[in-house]
């Protein structure tokens, strides 16, 4: 029996220093910095590296497409990076103090990974907030968020041009103010999510699922790791996941022996979890969830990981239900349509 953390359920907030970057503030290195900046961190992506990496050579991961295709051998240095990331610039000066703090809020979580997780021992309360902020970083700090971020505000800035045209205006002053903010929109939308997302997964439950023979079964990891899923929501097309809802859980696959699942629910410390589980359920919602690459820790991948659906009998007989369901219901409406059509 393992023991379990007892820092789950802690409303304590974190901190602000291990979240919030002191931008603006005057640093004589703060135009010291990396120029390609990760979005997924190389100390969590080294955890995938292959275990049959030869002697005297530099670990590596191995990255596939996500349909399978093209896998190729990467160093985690060498991937998941963008040129000037998190860099904020004033008057021509580069300001690197959000890559920092990122930075150091992955230092602890390695270290808490590779002396607690790793060693399936408690967390603290400290470690437990430093979890939550690396995770809560990790939902925000990818191109994927990036982009959905610009374009919202892009169509802002659509919409409000058609407007001031309409009213024959050419130079709109709140035009320009969305064109200034949509080039740090992503910097400054981090900022705000960090600190409030991470107090959110403080209050959450945390449980580790562990694989007792991870050559055989393990876990994988991508370029937008962190899988949003509520299973009350699979069956309509219209909601999405969220906090407020009671039964969705956030997974990130740790390593390939161990993930951390958020949950409302009462689950709470580390546990084993089946093979067919890891594969049918977690490693298949985060391939999906992947937005351009997925990351394994051997050249082999398996086909469950693409299937669309888990194979479970129960399961499969509630897709069938689903499907039929909705088929008669749109057959019933064109029916009734067609009906009062004919009437006129």
């Amino acid at each position: 029996m393992f023991p379990q953390c007892r820092c789950f359920g802690v409303t304590r907030k974190p901190r602000a220093t291990i979240l919030t970057p002191a931008v603006g503030k005057k640093n004589k290195k703060k135009n010291k910095g990396p120029r390609d900046q990760h979005f997924v961190p190389r100390c969590y992506l080294s955890e995938f590296a292959d275990p049959n990496t030869p002697l005297g050579q530099e670990p590596y991961v191995w990255v596939f497409d996500k349909d399978g295709k093209n896998p190729r051998k990467r160093a985690p240095k060498n991937i998941f990076t963008e040129t000037h990331l998190y860099t904020f610039e004033f008057n021509g000066e580069k300001d690197f103090s959000m890559e920092q703090s990122l930075s150091t809020i992955e230092a602890k979580y390695a270290y808490i990974f590779r002396h607690k997780i790793k060693q399936k021992k408690p967390l603290t309360e400290t470690e437990h907030a430093y979890l939550c902020a690396f995770v809560a970083a990790q939902m925000v700090r990818t191109p994927r968020f990036k982009e959905n971020q610009e374009n919202f505000i892009q169509q802002l800035i659509d919409h409000g041009t058609q407007m001031a045209l309409a009213h024959g205006v050419t130079d709109s002053p709140q035009v320009r103010q969305w064109m200034e903010y949509k080039k740090n929109a992503h910097k400054i939308q981090m900022m705000d999510s960090i600190p409030y997302i991470a107090n959110i997964l403080l209050q959450m439950s945390v449980a580790f699922l562990c694989i007792k023979a991870p050559s055989k079964h393990w876990f994988i990891t991508s370029d937008d790791p962190c899988v949003f899923f509520n299973p009350d929501l699979q069956w309509q097309r219209f909601y999405g996941p969220g906090f407020g809802q009671q039964n969705v859980q956030l997974t990130l696959a740790l390593s390939p022996e161990v993930t951390v699942m958020f949950t409302w629910a009462n689950f709470r410390g580390y546990s084993y979890v089946s093979g067919g589980n890891v594969e049918s359920m977690l490693n298949r919602m985060t391939r999906f969830h992947s937005n351009k690459e997925f990351i394994s820790p051997y050249p082999k991948k398996k086909w469950i990981w693409f299937s669309r659906v888990p194979l479970d009998p129960f399961f499969l007989w509630k897709v069938v239900k689903n499907e039929t369901k909705m088929r008669l219901h749109k057959l019933h409406n064109r029916w009734r349509y067609r009906k009062m059509y004919a009437k006129r």
